[in-house]
């Protein structure tokens, strides 16, 4: 399981690496089209990412309930609160957009200044809640 732990952590530092990237990198070479070529190959990868996101954010808000009984901690409180209803609003946000770009007739006027404006804010929640997420798989993998 320790092995799973970390191809997972693995996956989500990369996709969360190379989505901060081309979040940062695409306003220096894009060209203004309504194409963006490497976003749409990406997407599928952060598809992915965000199930491993919400599914990781649900057991691990279980297991702390679980705890709470014992004694609270505030400090793992707030983090596993912001992994999983982070990962909620993510997964809402992110397949609401993604859906609507897999439509081509939905490409036109509003709905590209609104992916405009939606995907920046999908793209950073993603990227934090990898290295949020992904930092914890890494350490139940280590210390399996």
């Amino acid at each position: 399981m320790a092995l799973v732990h970390k191809i997972l952590a693995v996956f989500l530092f990369v996709v969360g690496f190379l989505a901060w990237g081309l979040l940062m990198a695409t306003p220096l070479y894009h060209d203004g089209s309504p194409e963006y070529p490497h976003w749409q190959i990406l997407n599928y990868f952060m598809a992915a990412g965000v199930l491993i996101l919400l599914v990781k954010g649900f057991l691990m808000r279980r297991a702390h309930a679980a705890q709470e009984a014992d004694g609270r901690d505030t400090i793992e409180h707030l983090r596993v609160s912001i992994a999983f209803y982070g990962s909620v609003v993510l997964a809402m946000l992110f397949y609401w957009e993604w859906f609507w770009t897999l439509n081509p007739e939905s490409e036109t006027g509003d709905a590209v200044t609104s992916h405009l404006v939606y995907f920046p804010i999908v793209d950073a929640l993603f990227v934090v809640l990898c290295v949020l997420i992904g930092r914890r798989f890494w350490q139940e993998g280590s210390s399996a």
